[in-house]
C-alpha cells in the first residue's frame, strides 16, 4: 500500500472531475497522508479528510435542491446587510475614505454622520454589498450558504459542525492543509 500527499488545485466546477482521479486512486489500492487544497480542491481534499469514498462525494456535489437547481448554486449568495457588523464598516476601507473627504462649511461632527448615512444607504443595495464584500473580506459573496453545506456534510461523518481546523487534524488519519487563494 502506497501513502500519497496529495494537492487539490481551485477551479469551481472542474473540481468534481476530483471525484473520478480519487475513484481510479483508490481502485489502484494507494491511500491519502496529507490532504492540501483550494477553492474547489479545498472541498474536495475535506471530505477526503471527513471519510467521504469518492462515491459519496459525487452524491453530495451533485445534490439538488427541491426546485431542481444544484446545490453548489446556491452558493453564490449575495452578502446581506447583517452579514457584515458594525466594526467592519467603521474600520472599512470605504469608511477610511469617507473621512479623508472633507465637506466644506460643514463641521466634523456633521460630517461623520452624514459618512454613516452614506454608507447606511449603500448597504441598502445588494450590488454595493457585493463590491464591500470584495473589497473587504476577499470575495463577492457571503458564504452562509456554504458553511451551512460543508457542516452538514461534516454532520454526517459524526464531526462537531463548528470543529477547529487543528481539532479536525487531530481527529483524523491524514492531515488537512487549506490554502486561501491570492490573486496576483
Amino acid at each position: 500500500m502506497s501513502l500519497y500527499d496529495l494537492v487539490f488545485e481551485g477551479g469551481g466546477a472542474k473540481g468534481s472531475v476530483f471525484v473520478g482521479a480519487m475513484t481510479a486512486f483508490y481502485r489502484q489500492g494507494h491511500t491519502t497522508r496529507r490532504l492540501i487544497g483550494t477553492s474547489a480542491g479545498a472541498i474536495t481534499a475535506t471530505l477526503l479528510a471527513a471519510g467521504f469514498t469518492p462515491e459519496q462525494m459525487r452524491v453530495v456535489v451533485n445534490e439538488q435542491k427541491d426546485d431542481g437547481q444544484p446545490r453548489f448554486a446556491t452558493f453564490m449568495d449575495v452578502p446581506k446587510q447583517v452579514d457584515f457588523d458594525q466594526t467592519t464598516i467603521n474600520n472599512s476601507d470605504t469608511m477610511s475614505i469617507f473621512k479623508h473627504v472633507d465637506v466644506p462649511f460643514l463641521p466634523t461632527w456633521i460630517s461623520a454622520s452624514l459618512h454613516n448615512q452614506l454608507i447606511n444607504a449603500l448597504m441598502q443595495l445588494p450590488d454595493y454589498r457585493q463590491l464591500f464584500c470584495f473589497v473587504e473580506c476577499g470575495g463577492l459573496f457571503a458564504g452562509n450558504e456554504f458553511l451551512n453545506w460543508i457542516k452538514e456534510q461534516l454532520v454526517k461523518k459524526g464531526f462537531d459542525p463548528n470543529i477547529t481546523l487543528a481539532a479536525f487534524n487531530a481527529e483524523i488519519n491524514n492531515e488537512l492543509s487549506l490554502q486561501q487563494f491570492r490573486a496576483s
